[in-house]
């Protein structure tokens, strides 16, 4: 049975995204996979995956294995490796120790993958690689930092708001990139609130110019009424019609952006988050290459 271990040099480098595009392209190919990863409810209705504890894969079975691993511990990873005759694909930031890290797994390493790669920096990556390879370390390429992945849903920000909705709404699961205050925008309003992807507008609830300004724009996915005023008639009217959610909080406009400072970003445990990152492998023409690997023997 083929066997493939994510694994990172620390914590949160994206094992999960990487192991949840290596499972749904496998499915898509009709292969059958058994899964030691954080991915468990993207792949609930997928009678083709079949998610245990690591520690449980029975190394006889037919299905291609794909096991998410440690952050900063080699030697559990290389004894389930060895247990496993698993190949080990390593995630690294761009600036971290990647040689050093490389050389604790030996053989047992099949490929590095630079990850969260910053804007601007493609060109010091694109070289980061090359000398990766030059010294004999394999490394496959790099992945750009992307909005998308950190993202979290409408509901989670009203969670940590501690807002109500002002109308039932069947949206609140989309994914929120981008958060907006709408201020003194006036009429500039549409081209201001079509800077930026999937957003969320924070806004005074007083201020319903604002409000139908950021409802005309095709990319507010939510928004913060602050002040604890519910929304006029006619904002109500267009935000459901878009089904658009309308959150009302207590706070003021600073106290609401001050609160979502602390939003922490959220886990990999959405299907538009698996589809970027199985975008983000395509584009960068890396996804073939993983998948090699994942078919390949680790035995030397």
């Amino acid at each position: 049975m083929p066997s493939i271990i994510i694994s990172s040099i620390s914590a949160s480098k994206g094992k999960s995204a990487l192991a949840a595009a290596i499972i749904s392209r496998l499915r898509h190919d009709d292969v059958s996979v058994i899964s030691a990863a954080d991915t468990g409810d993207l792949f609930i209705s997928d009678d083709g995956v079949q998610t245990v504890a690591a520690e449980a894969i029975d190394p006889s079975a037919s299905s291609v294995s794909v096991i998410e691993g440690t952050s900063g511990d080699p030697s559990s990873d290389i004894n389930l490796a060895e247990k496993l005759d698993a190949n080990v694909i390593l995630l690294a930031g761009l600036d971290e120790d990647v040689k050093s890290a490389a050389a604790d797994y030996g053989q047992r390493l099949s490929a590095v993958v630079l990850n969260k790669v910053p804007r601007y920096r493609d060109v010091y990556a694109d070289r980061a690689v090359a000398a990766l390879n030059d010294d004999g370390v394999p490394c496959l390429g790099w992945l750009p930092e992307d909005r998308r992945l950190a993202a979290n849903t409408v509901d989670s920000l009203m969670d940590h708001l501690e807002g109500q909705l002002a109308f039932d709404v069947n949206t609140t699961s989309e994914l929120v990139d981008n958060v907006l205050i709408g201020g003194l925008v006036l009429d500039w309003g549409p081209f201001y609130f079509r800077s930026q992807d999937n957003t969320c507008v924070v806004v005074r609830a007083g201020r319903p110019d604002v409000q139908i300004s950021a409802l005309q724009s095709e990319t507010t996915r939510a928004m913060v009424l602050t002040g604890g005023e519910k929304p006029i008639d006619y904002v109500f009217y267009e935000a459901r019609t878009k089904r658009i959610p309308l959150i009302v909080v207590d706070g003021d406009t600073n106290a609401t952006m001050d609160a979502l400072d602390g939003l922490a970003p959220e886990g990999f445990s959405h299907p538009e988050k698996l589809l970027r990152v199985s975008q983000l492998l395509s584009e960068r023409s890396m996804i073939d290459p993983i998948l090699d690997l994942v078919a390949l023997p680790a035995t030397r």
